[in-house]
């Protein structure tokens, strides 16, 4: 059977991922016209879990999506991914419900999670090395890349339509014109499946360099979803700046910087030959970037917004390279790499579920030390300034990884 050309299935493969990071954040430029659509005044914390709902069942698909990929092969993993996708993002049109409404976002968690392990095992499997950096690139971009789409299109897209059911749920038309043509066109993404590998997460545990990633990964993801969450707020309390701008500013300066921080971590990578280095390097400056962010907007907002600039920065800068460092480590198949990075992303969506809960913990706590209408703008800014100390450990963790000295893949 004659191969799919290479064209077609990047295309369709960044065409349903790149949805899949625009509906990650979905809800959360619209949450006060959910709160008023399903009746959920003063109840912010089950209104907050229309975001957060999707983490367990993420971790729980990609593990399980890393084991299913050396039974069912690339192709056909992403044809379940897909399905789910579909399927999740399609329920808005019916969400009449909140019950309903959460019920999608689960469904959605399972082909998101799905689709990690698939896209680490078709860049293996499908590229070769100078295409493996670019497409890493790639993938490192699409977090930023889907927060901005999400945060800057869909309130406008609700507001023109006249319904958050439609502005959500035409995402899902498209994922379902994307799974049809997959089923259609790709014929023959791979070759029949690897034998399977019961213990793979227990092999790739006993590697030092799969640890560390691990590690870096959590620390990253423990500060970077406590930012995420509380930025434009931030931005408004301690800077003083309008709501509304307040959030645009917050897009701006964080994730839209990620993805020029993404695009200069793959050049260096290029630029450099090193992987280790730049992984490094973004650590440091994410740090730099939190330091700058919480102690300089006392002195001045810009100041401040400068902070998160940089910190955007560096947290695109490494992602390249930690979706590179697995396929260039010994002994490494298509099926490895994916379960490498199912594991690796599950260990910082836990780190992300838990670090906004902590994070308004040390808020309250903080807050309740200072006096006045400033005491949550206090707690925030020093909640901040803990957390960024995150990045210093994570650049400690990120030392002892050794630099790949070439292509050790296996297929």
């Amino acid at each position: 059977m004659k191969r799919t050309s290479l064209p077609l299935l990047t295309g369709l493969s960044v065409a349903a991922i790149g949805i899949g990071y625009i509906q990650q954040m979905a809800p959360s430029p619209i949450l006060h016209i959910l709160r008023e659509a399903y009746s959920l005044e003063g109840s912010d914390a089950l209104l907050n879990l229309c975001v957060s709902v999707i983490y367990p069942m993420t971790i729980a698909a990609s593990l399980w999506g890393g084991r299913l990929e050396s039974r069912v092969g690339t192709r056909r993993l992403f044809t379940w991914a897909l399905f789910f996708l579909t399927l999740g993002v399609g329920m808005n049109l019916i969400a009449g419900s909140y019950l309903l409404f959460l019920t999608g976002r689960v469904l959605f968690s399972v082909g998101f999670g799905l689709a990690i392990p698939y896209i680490g095992s078709a860049i293996m499997n499908w590229y070769g090395p100078r295409g493996r950096d670019r497409m890493n690139t790639l993938n490192g971009m699409f977090p930023f890349l889907g927060t901005v789409i999400s945060f800057s299109t869909l309130l406008p897209l609700t507001e023109r339509l006249g319904s958050f059911r439609l502005a959500l749920g035409l995402w899902g038309a498209a994922l379902a014109v994307l799974l049809v043509l997959w089923v259609l066109l790709v014929r023959s993404g791979d070759g029949p499946p690897p034998p399977e590998e019961p213990g793979v997460y227990r092999t790739l545990w006993r590697m030092r360099d799969i640890r560390l990633l691990c590690a870096v990964f959590v620390l990253d993801f423990f500060c970077y979803a406590y930012l995420v969450v509380v930025l434009p707020a931030f931005f408004a309390e301690a800077g003083g700046m309008e709501p509304v701008r307040a959030g645009q500013w917050a897009a701006l300066a964080f994730p839209a910087m990620g993805i020029l921080g993404t695009l200069l971590g793959g050049w260096l990578m290029a630029r450099l030959g090193r992987r280790k280095m730049v992984l490094s390097a973004g650590q440091l400056v994410k740090l730099a970037g939190m330091l700058v962010l919480t102690l300089g907007i006392g002195f001045s907002l810009w100041l401040g917004v400068a902070g998160a600039v940089l910190f955007g920065l560096g947290n695109g800068m490494w992602m390249p390279a930690l979706y590179a460092m697995p396929m260039h480590m010994p002994d490494m198949t298509p099926s490895r790499v994916g379960a490498a990075f199912a594991l690796i992303s599950s260990c910082g969506f836990a780190a992300g579920f838990v670090s906004p809960i902590l994070g308004g913990w040390l808020t309250d706590l903080l807050a309740a030390s200072a006096a006045g209408p400033a005491a949550h703008a206090f707690g925030l800014k020093w909640s901040l300034f803990l957390f960024g100390f995150t990045n210093l450990v994570s650049f400690a963790a990120s030392l002892p990884l050794r630099e790949p000295s070439g292509d050790h893949t296996t297929q």
